[in-house]
């Protein structure tokens, strides 16, 4: 059984509630990178920079980041990323879903050599069965469910979250 969470409208709300908060906590950055976990960050980043560009002047650098889930780590950030770029600058992590928070973790673990000013994390579903100490800056929903549900985060003509 399939109960829907949030629909497109109710995703759409989120994300700009979520992007609202980033301009707010980052009053005096002149320059943001967003880095949007693929698959479903992509989307996520990209929402919240069209709400960034329109409410916001500040200089959005838009990166994606590929993880291998069995080697644990990055396999890359796409485009790519000269080191001295983010030395210094606000990194916001960018994903769907933070379940155990694994593929954040890689993704701070690697982004951590370039030496930014902050990392927060954006996630648009919070779930309460973590296995590393995060916390993201920014979440669209919390979710109490029990560890057999699974969240699936569909993000094509009919953006929804359900749970199964």
């Amino acid at each position: 059984m399939k109960n829907i969470v949030l629909d497109s409208n109710d995703i759409n709300n989120k994300i700009r509630r979520i992007s609202f908060e980033i301009i707010e906590k980052n009053f005096n950055e002149n320059e943001i990178f967003l880095m949007g976990i693929l698959p479903n960050g992509k989307y996520i980043s990209n929402k919240i920079s069209e709400f960034l560009n329109q409410f916001s002047s500040k200089k959005l650098n838009i990166h994606f980041i590929e993880i291998d889930k069995k080697s644990k780590s990055v396999n890359k950030i796409s485009p790519s990323i000269n080191s001295h770029i983010l030395k210094n600058k606000v990194i916001i992590i960018v994903d769907d879903v933070m379940n155990s928070g694994g593929t954040i973790m890689y993704s701070i673990n690697e982004l951590l050599k370039f030496k930014p000013k902050n990392i927060q994390i954006a996630v648009l579903i919070e779930r309460y069965y973590k296995n590393f100490p995060l916390d993201p800056d920014y979440k669209g929903l919390e979710l109490s469910t029990s560890e057999n549900e699974h969240v699936e985060v569909k993000l094509d003509d009919s953006p929804k979250v359900l749970i199964k």
